[in-house]
């Protein structure tokens, strides 16, 4: 079960790795493509309650992705050069999950309101501007 997977988890807060003025978004073809040299790539999975509280359109499979600005933060915290960084919402709580160079992981679980509030106030795509 994936749940006991990351029964090492601690609670921390989101803004302690990334926040709106270090993400921004990106289409799914642009999500392969390398990010800058001070970036990593994020993958953010949604479910259907959580993107209803979102302002703009999430494609049918709740996906989202995006590079975070904090590679030189990776490096002091987790001592790694290459990492990607997924959110998973697992509708009763969220998790980031570092995948570290040499397979290595480590996760942290954060809050919905955490998620929201970085995709609402990050640099998101065109195609992602509020239906408001």
């Amino acid at each position: 079960m994936v749940k006991e997977h990351y029964s090492d988890a601690v609670n921390c807060a989101l803004s302690e790795y990334i926040t709106p003025a270090k993400f921004r978004t990106v289409l799914f073809e642009q999500h392969k493509q390398p990010g800058g040299i001070t970036e990593v790539p994020v993958e953010i999975t949604l479910s259907k309650e959580t993107v209803k509280k979102l302002s703009f359109r999430v494609s049918g499979d709740g996906m989202l992705y995006g590079f975070a600005r904090i590679k030189p933060l990776i490096r002091e915290k987790f001592g790694a050069e290459a990492v990607k960084i997924y959110i998973n919402d697992w509708e009763v709580k969220f998790i980031i999950v570092f995948e570290l160079e040499n397979e290595k992981e480590k996760a942290f679980y954060i809050k919905q309101e955490e998620v929201i509030e970085l995709l609402e106030n990050c640099c998101r795509v065109p195609q992602q501007q509020s239906l408001k």
